[in-house]
């Protein structure tokens, strides 16, 4: 079925063909000096164009109606044509095939023959006589039998091929609109039942589509808002914009050709529920950390209270012995506070761009003046590779990981190995690990620990050596949490530890 916009393509191919001819027929008809034919060649052209206006203005909830009054007054301008210069001798009648293909596409076969059999007719009727152009003027004189019967026959075989052949073609075109337009609605069905807001943006900053999300999720000002805010990089960016008092997070990849595809979230509820998560977390670290401080400083407290007591009642002498004895408790008490608080600040990180290696070979280097075991260091980290991090932190890690290596007596090596992003590496355990991100594994083949002890290795106060502190990998874990990371210990008993640093930043 014919629609309005196949109705106006019609009616400006139809007009550009008739001033197309007239133009064509002026410059051939000049040189011959046939200046009334002129003059009527040009009414023709414009009276057509006028004609075509007037369907689209005036019939066009009509298709089909505006449709076969336009190829009607085009068989009538053709056949004018054709008897202004020469009949069925002149190359004009040819042009009826144009409204034959046009009626085959647009109305059907039947259209098509319907147009093929007006288009005979008046072919018929330009057979019935010849034309000759004496000046200005045309005469026409009866034309021979045989010559009417083989136009007509030529003319009538030419219009059932271009209908066959309009016909096959335009039912193949048809087909594959509707295959087009089914695999386009139901595309669009499927982003427009995506939860995510969807956006196609042209080089100029217009929408070109957005899925119902989209128009949910922005409306009016808040859309022109967010096309001003996104940024014009090339390539693929993420991010989060703030909508008035929405929280937008979004991904945007630039096309080629300029375009933009954002697929956009509202992230407002989950940043409040990440918020009240982490309030909860501090909470509950609070309240570990005070239940674990509490039992610590237990101990210490009950021997100088027992002591304060056995002075008091005046059954001890206050001898040196005694009184170091206090002040041992006293001191062990006061390091632990320590501990407690240098634990407490950790969250405290100024970031920098830190060369990982220089910086474990420093760390490496006083640390094993500690001790007395001849120690060797492979590390593997390129020189110039490069971390945002907090030297200071880093260095405290690190000296407590390779302090629990020589404490753990590792046979003569530690290995300190980096892992680019989606590296694979076999752990000590014998299992494959592939990094998420950039990841650092500190190995050493010292005395290792159980399946236990490696599920609390990272507590805090908790150590399998008497005189651990139970501090150290607790330290380590906190600080690799706030710089966004994580840390994970794979363990062998006698055999030895992986200590994998999972960091969140880039490489620079």
């Amino acid at each position: 079925m014919l629609n309005k916009k196949e109705l106006r393509y019609f009616l400006g191919v139809n007009s550009f063909i008739v001033l197309f001819v007239a133009i064509i027929a002026f410059l051939y008809l000049r040189e011959i000096q046939a200046y009334r034919i002129i003059s009527l060649f040009v009414v023709i052209a414009f009276f057509t164009v006028f004609l075509n206006l007037l369907l689209i203005l005036l019939l066009s909830r009509r298709p089909a109606v505006s449709f076969w009054v336009s190829v009607i007054a085009f068989d009538i301008v053709v056949a004018v044509m054709s008897i202004a210069t020469g009949g069925i001798d002149s190359r004009i009648p040819y042009l009826f095939v144009l409204p034959v293909a046009f009626a085959v596409y647009f109305q059907g076969v039947r259209g098509g023959i319907i147009q093929s059999a007006v288009a005979l007719i008046l072919v018929y009727g330009l057979t019935q006589f010849e034309y000759r152009l004496p000046g200005e003027y045309f005469t026409l004189f009866p034309s021979p039998l045989t010559k009417n019967l083989t136009y007509f026959l030529v003319y009538m075989v030419v219009f059932a091929f271009f209908t066959a052949a309009t016909a096959y073609f335009s039912g193949i075109i048809r087909r594959q609109e509707r295959d087009f337009l089914k695999f386009k609605l139901s595309s669009e069905e499927v982003l427009n039942t995506v939860p995510s807001g969807i956006l196609t943006i042209s080089p100029d900053n217009r929408v070109l589509f957005s899925n119902r999300s989209a128009t949910e999720l922005l409306k009016g000002q808040e859309l022109e808002e967010f096309l001003r805010i996104l940024p014009s990089a090339q390539g693929s960016v993420r991010s989060e914009i703030k909508i008035g008092d929405r929280i937008l997070g979004y991904s945007q990849k630039v096309l080629e050709d300029g375009t933009k595809t954002v697929v956009f979230q509202d992230l407002t509820e989950v940043k409040r529920l990440e918020d009240e998560r982490k309030e909860l977390e501090k909470l509950a670290f609070l309240g570990e950390l005070a239940g674990n401080l509490a039992h610590e400083i237990r101990n210490p407290v009950q021997a100088i209270n027992m002591a304060m007591e056995l002075l008091l009642s005046r059954r001890v002498n206050p001898d040196d012995e005694f009184l170091r004895s206090v002040l041992y408790d006293a001191e062990r008490l006061s390091q632990i506070v320590n501990r407690f608080l240098h634990y407490a600040k950790i969250p405290e990180v100024v970031m920098e761009e830190v060369e990982l290696h220089g910086l474990v070979e420093k760390v490496f280097l006083n640390t094993i003046k500690l001790f007395t075991e001849k120690v060797d260091l492979k590390n593997s980290i390129p020189e110039d590779f490069k971390l945002k991090l907090d030297p200071v932190r880093m260095e405290e890690l690190f000296s407590n990981l390779f302090r629990n290596s020589l404490e753990a007596r590792t046979r003569g090596l530690i290995e300190v190995n980096l892992l680019k992003p989606g590296e694979e590496f076999i752990l000590i355990d014998g299992a494959r690990y592939m990094a998420p991100g950039f990841s650092i594994i500190v190995r050493d083949y010292g005395e290792g620990m159980d399946r236990e002890t490696t599920k609390r290795a990272k507590e805090l106060f908790f150590s399998n050596r008497k005189e651990g502190t139970g501090f150290g990998l607790a330290v380590c874990d906190r600080i690799m949490k706030v710089h966004g990371g994580n840390l994970k210990i794979f363990s062998v008993k006698d055999k030895g530890t992986d200590v994998v640093l999972e960091f969140s930043t880039y490489g620079v």
